[in-house]
């Protein structure tokens, strides 16, 4: 694989190598993958060069007003961000998620979580110095 040199990168679709990974390593549907975008940097990992990959969600970027269009814009809006990651030279692929876990409503936190792409996870939904039920 021989890596293009890119200083600004345009937003484009997810490549289907990193769309298949994502899939597989986080569970995610296909319809959420299938929106997502991202940007792509050249970059260096351990000292050797990489692909660096950015994605974010278009759908969320226009809920909260923003546009993004360079990496910098994402560097300025980090809660857009939803995997950061690189390919490298010999093709492996690496991600880490950096969606938000946890939402909050009217000053409290749910014990749903709910990840982009995954549904609901039902935590515990005891109250503080409530025994729980089973």
């Amino acid at each position: 694989m021989r890596l293009r040199v890119r200083k600004n990168s345009e937003v484009k679709k997810l490549p289907e190598s990193v769309q298949n990974y994502l899939r597989r390593q986080f569970m995610l549907q296909w319809e959420y993958v299938e929106g997502l975008r991202c940007l792509e940097t050249d970059g260096l990992f351990r000292e050797q060069p990489v692909r660096r990959v950015r994605v974010f969600s278009p759908a969320l970027a226009r809920k909260n007003r923003l546009a993004i269009r360079t990496t910098l814009d994402l560097e300025l809006h980090p809660e857009i961000l939803a995997f950061e990651g690189h390919i490298g030279e010999e093709g492996k692929i690496y991600f880490a998620d950096r969606r938000t876990a946890v939402r909050k409503a009217g000053g409290t936190q749910h014990r749903t979580k709910r990840l982009p792409g995954l549904g609901v996870i039902h935590g515990n939904t005891a109250r503080k110095g409530e025994k729980e039920t089973k």
